[in-house]
């Protein structure tokens, strides 16, 4: 009898010890994301301002690999979780979805991923545009995190960002995709297929191949970091296409009449 009653009770000891494990792990899990708001960055700008904090933007798209990357290792990890929670207004821009292609435009994002910082009174006061491992970024959150950029505001706030902070001069209307061809590829569950027409491993020459397509092209142009090893890579895309068969016809027309090889990826 004794035995049987010592047996029960190891079993419920183990049941309470699992239980308390799963409970610890799931609590774990739950507390383990950074809390990137789905709202736009004014309305972050506004939060940011009455709470003193910070506003921490992310430029990514679905199809950009560093991007992802991002996603499951740098976002994931403890300090940087634990930083942006608590000190930042977070947020997450799709340039494939309509109010992130418009923010691409007014923030002059030419290159993914990127991350804007903006103090509590909206104004740009850093900018990455790089692939970011987790001790890097909590570095850059670190360096920004202080008392005079998190003032809380009870004034208005400037809704763009200054001149002084902007690292590239804006693009010309004609170099963008115009926004009515874009409406034909907003659909954020559709794939998105772009021509690579280079590879480089200087920074300087892919935003010389950038430029050189943009006086060429309507077609949107964008720069992506990559990382091979300790190497970075800089993979020149043109254009953006709902359908591998639409992107294999621009890049004949490329490789035809311009002369420019690509791949479709």
């Amino acid at each position: 009898m004794n035995s049987n009653l010592e047996t029960v009770k190891r079993a419920v000891v183990l049941l309470l010890l699992l239980f308390t494990s799963l409970t610890v792990a799931i609590a774990s899990v739950g507390d383990g994301d950074v809390n990137f708001l789905n709202s736009n960055i004014e309305d972050a700008k506004h939060s940011a301002s009455t709470e003193g904090k910070l506003v921490f933007v992310n430029f990514y798209a679905r199809w950009c690999t560093p991007c992802n990357w991002m996603n499951e290792t740098t976002f994931k990890d403890k300090t940087v979780v634990e930083l942006l929670n608590n000190n930042f207004i977070a947020v997450k821009m799709n340039i494939d979805e309509e109010e992130g292609f418009e923010m691409k435009k007014q923030y002059e994002i030419r290159y993914l991923p990127s991350i804007l910082i903006l103090n509590s009174k909206g104004q740009v006061v850093d900018r990455i545009e790089e692939t970011l491992a987790s001790a890097d970024l909590v570095q850059l959150l670190n360096r920004q995190n202080s008392v005079g950029n998190k003032r809380i505001i009870v004034n208005g706030l400037n809704a763009s960002p200054t001149g002084k902070q902007c690292t590239y001069e804006a693009e010309d209307d004609n170099s963008s995709m115009a926004f009515a061809e874009y409406i034909n590829f907003k659909d954020s569950n559709k794939s998105v297929f772009r021509v690579q027409t280079g590879v480089y491993g200087t920074y300087a020459r892919a935003t010389k191949m950038a430029a050189h397509l943009r006086e060429l092209f309507l077609e949107d142009v964008v720069v992506i970091n990559d990382y091979k090893g300790d190497k970075v890579l800089f993979r020149v895309k043109l254009g953006q296409f709902a359908t591998m068969e639409e992107a294999e016809s621009f890049r004949k027309i490329l490789a035809g009449e311009f002369d420019i090889k690509g791949i479709v990826n």
